[in-house]
């Protein structure tokens, strides 16, 4: 089981990313030649939200993955326990080839993946991380919650500049620039989610992630 974990600040555009990734991952990393019940599901997603009701796992039914939801709390902190329960079931009752972890936007990253390892060294091949900036609220975030910001991207894999369309080039450079600051070894990659992300920035996304 492979695990990426995907965080970012509420609006950043997670959710929208993490619809198309599910599709990416379910269409281009398919085995057919392979039995579903031979292997369990391809992908399993689990959402972490703070608050009771959750609206985004809505958007994701009737697709063919595992999906399993944490409310009321953070998993990098009050359920990170929970967490590491959850994804041991997961690996027994689903066995899923990939498990994307869409974390709230007060989790980090670090220290998600440092609960796992923890917990789980055992059940999972590889984990890894990216989070999601709004490049259009960055200079906002960077004057008002600059420590949370550097917080989010410590140690994290690949960053997703979002809502690049609403941007200009110039705004674009200062935004990577500032972020390079703040996290040097980060790999920096431009989307618009909203636009729709094609399968060779997928393909760049994933490769990203497993040279970390």
């Amino acid at each position: 089981m492979r695990i990426v974990l995907i965080s970012g600040f509420l609006g950043s555009g997670k959710t929208t990313l993490l619809i198309q990734m599910a599709d990416y991952l379910l269409n281009r990393f398919a085995a057919p030649e392979i039995a579903k019940e031979a292997v369990g599901k391809k992908l399993a997603i689990i959402e972490n939200e703070i608050g009771s009701i959750n609206l985004d796992s809505k958007l994701l039914k009737g697709q063919d993955l595992a999906m399993r939801e944490m409310l009321s709390g953070c998993i990098c902190c009050s359920l990170r326990d929970n967490l590491a329960l959850e994804i041991h079931e997961l690996a027994k009752t689903t066995n899923p080839e990939w498990l994307v972890i869409e974390a709230t936007g007060l989790a980090s990253a670090k220290e998600v993946a440092e609960g796992i390892r923890h917990s789980l060294d055992k059940i999972y091949t590889s984990i890894s991380s990216l989070v999601v900036v709004d490049v259009n609220r960055l200079p906002y975030l960077l004057d008002r919650t600059k420590a949370m910001v550097a917080r989010q991207l410590e140690k994290v894999d690949v960053l997703i500049l979002n809502k690049i369309d609403l941007v200009s080039e110039q705004e674009k450079v200062e935004a990577c620039s500032a972020l390079k600051k703040l996290c040097p070894q980060v790999r920096i990659i431009e989307v618009s989610a909203e636009n729709g992300v094609a399968d060779d920035v997928w393909e760049r996304i994933f490769a990203a992630l497993e040279r970390r």
